[in-house]
């Protein structure tokens, strides 16, 4: 219910764009298979109803239609295997945890991280920065609440400990 609602207020954006239909069941059971997780519920019931989201200045990646116009560039499949790619091929980068998805990037660089029911954080989206090697920013409780933050600027993020001992050692190489 939470869910329908903030997307509700998410369908008022400029260029708003959802899948129509949201995403199949076998979909969410194959992108499951796929990483070896389980997704968190307010994650599913968003793929469920809504596939993907769009609107002018934001998005939530989810399961795209591939022949459609964002089926590149909004696919979480796509998104996810392209930062493991990128951090996981850097030495000197975090690599990204096998025990979830990527759910957006962030545009001053770096990716937001929904963590999957077989983490100790599951459910939770974590940022993570480019600009700190890969290491975590901010924190949001939940899927809805990252998705809230997106699309209605509530609730803040919990600023995590960024290690900065670490990054210049990094940059003292």
């Amino acid at each position: 219910m939470v869910i329908q609602k903030l997307m509700n207020e998410a369908s008022k954006k400029k260029n708003f764009m959802t899948r129509k239909g949201g995403a199949l069941d076998e979909e969410i059971i194959a992108l499951e298979t796929h990483y070896k997780i389980t997704l968190p519920d307010d994650y599913k019931e968003f793929l469920q109803k809504f596939g993907f989201a769009l609107w002018f200045g934001d998005y939530i990646c989810g399961l795209v239609e591939e022949n459609t116009k964002f089926g590149k560039t909004l696919n979480v499949y796509r998104k996810t295997d392209y930062y493991h790619d990128f951090y996981d091929n850097a030495p000197e980068y975090q690599s990204v945890s096998n025990k979830g998805l990527i759910v957006n990037k962030y545009d001053g660089g770096g990716y937001y991280f929904l963590f999957s029911k077989e983490s100790e954080r599951a459910g939770e989206v974590g940022l993570f920065l480019t600009e700190t090697f890969g290491q975590e920013d901010s924190t949001f409780a939940s899927f809805t609440d990252y998705l809230s933050h997106s699309v209605t600027g509530s609730p803040k993020p919990v600023l995590a400990n960024v290690d900065y001992d670490k990054i210049n050692d990094i940059l003292d190489k």
